[in-house]
């Protein structure tokens, strides 16, 4: 009984001996972009893509995130300009063409009964 005590507290300190030696191999960091990524392809990469995050609209003001970035009418995001802000969706016009962005559709919906 004792010596299988034995046996099992040495099979389990060499498994923790073996798991802290291939630590470093697993401790890569999984976010890094991959070697030899230019700066110069993210930029054109974030404006070809465009996320419409949030739109904010109070009466003395309205602005949108885009990608990250937070803009009002008027600002440029790349080869993006933005042309008009409404409640869902917004107008931007994107090397000489008008594009409409709109919010994904809410998850959840009022319901309505007749009175």
């Amino acid at each position: 009984m004792r010596g299988g005590l034995v046996f099992k507290s040495v099979i389990i300190l060499m498994a923790l001996a073996a798991t802290c030696a291939a630590a470093p191999v697993y401790a890569i960091d999984p976010t890094r972009p991959p070697a030899g990524r230019v700066n110069a392809d993210a930029a054109s990469e974030s404006t070809a893509v465009l996320r419409l995050q949030a739109i904010m609209v109070t009466p003395k003001n309205a602005h949108v995130v885009i990608n990250g970035k937070r803009l009002k009418v008027g600002d440029r995001l790349g080869d993006i300009r933005i042309l008009a802000i409404r409640p869902h969706s917004i107008l931007i016009d994107r090397q000489g063409k008008r594009e409409e962005l709109r919010l994904s559709a809410p998850i959840i919906h009022t319901s309505h009964t007749p009175s």
